[in-house]
């Protein structure tokens, strides 16, 4: 059988822990969900990702305040890596290696956790294969049952109330995404000021053809709608909504009767504008608490998602990063 990717830890507070590297995806952070969690003050929530994806083995940084440094250098959206390099995430580093499948393992559970130290900066991760039986708790599956029925109901009340006969598209949106960010073959797509939906439609339409395909972003030379098309629904599938975004539009500009891009254009805007609302009013809960830090990462979050500067959502995420900032507004 073929070897497997692994992370080993080398430095911190998991060193000799190894962790499989699957398409799925690890992710490290300090929220005790993450496949490897470091409860450290300086790791985020949540941090890095590491995926397989394609035969290789991509890093992410998903949002972290003090980076993620493949061999010393910072990784600004995300990268490959190659056995023999390190990952480092705060003060913890991990080695990628190659391994037999199934021999990621990790030392037994210790008998009794340490206590907490107000100076304690790492924890370790808890070990599924250790032999005592793991506590039920019932309460995260009752409230995540409870909000999948709210949401069902709400969609249905909101179907109900307002009918939909267009076409629709042939791929759902993903259900979850670390970051809006997820390594596909051939790079990212640039994500530019999206024009609005009614000007996309337009072209399709005919109205006013030549000034309205002005406004979509041009496609790179030699790229054919088809082969957009197909980029376009990898970025969707996987989470990338604003590169996904700028994809079909540049489909839509190389053929103004795509019918998938008319319907998936419409559907992003109004999805990046839901996610972008969300973290603006996660940004205002945080400031109420006093979490300044988690506070300015949820605003960053709306400008990166709404990158047009005339939009409202953009507007107020600046305000608030002023405020938060003790800068006066741009």
């Amino acid at each position: 059988m073929e070897p497997v990717p692994v992370l080993v830890g080398v430095e911190g507070a998991l060193v000799g822990r190894s962790f499989e590297v699957t398409t799925t995806g690890l992710r490290l952070g300090r929220e005790p969900g993450n496949e490897v969690w470091l409860d450290d003050a300086g790791v985020s929530r949540q941090h890095a990702r590491v995926i397989l994806h394609n035969g290789a083995v991509w890093v992410q940084d998903a949002g972290s305040r003090n980076g993620v440094f493949v061999n010393g250098e910072r990784v600004a959206d995300h990268r490959t890596m190659k056995p023999g390099d390190k990952v480092a995430v705060g003060v913890h580093a991990f080695e990628l290696r190659l391994s037999a499948p199934g021999a990621a393992s990790s030392p037994p559970k210790p008998a009794a956790p340490p206590k907490h130290r107000a100076d304690a900066r790492t924890t370790f991760v808890e070990d599924p294969s250790a032999a005592a039986p793991r506590r039920w708790v019932w309460w995260p599956f009752a409230l995540a049952l409870f909000f999948v029925v709210g949401c069902i109901g709400c969609f249905g009340v909101y179907g109900w109330m307002h009918p939909h006969d267009g076409p629709d598209a042939s791929a759902s949106a993903p259900a979850w995404s670390l970051s809006t960010v997820v390594p596909t073959e051939g790079g990212a797509a640039p994500v530019a000021p999206a024009p609005s939906v009614s000007d996309a439609l337009a072209v399709a339409a005919g109205a006013d053809a030549e000034a309205q395909r002005a406004k979509l972003p041009d496609a790179p030379a030699g790229t054919t709608a088809a082969e957009l098309v197909e980029r376009a629904n990898v970025s969707y599938e996987t989470g990338r909504l604003n590169d996904a975004l700028t994809t079909y539009q540049m489909a839509l500009k190389l053929d103004p009767a795509c019918a998938i891009c008319q319907v998936r254009i419409e559907r992003l805007n109004g999805e990046i504008a839901e996610k972008a609302q969300a973290q603006l009013d996660a940004g205002m809960r945080y400031w109420d608490r006093m979490q300044v830090p988690e506070a300015v990462a949820a605003w960053e979050t709306v400008v990166l998602l709404v990158p047009n500067p005339d939009d409202p959502l953009h507007q107020r995420a600046v305000e608030s990063l002023a405020k938060a900032k003790g800068q006066p507004p741009k």
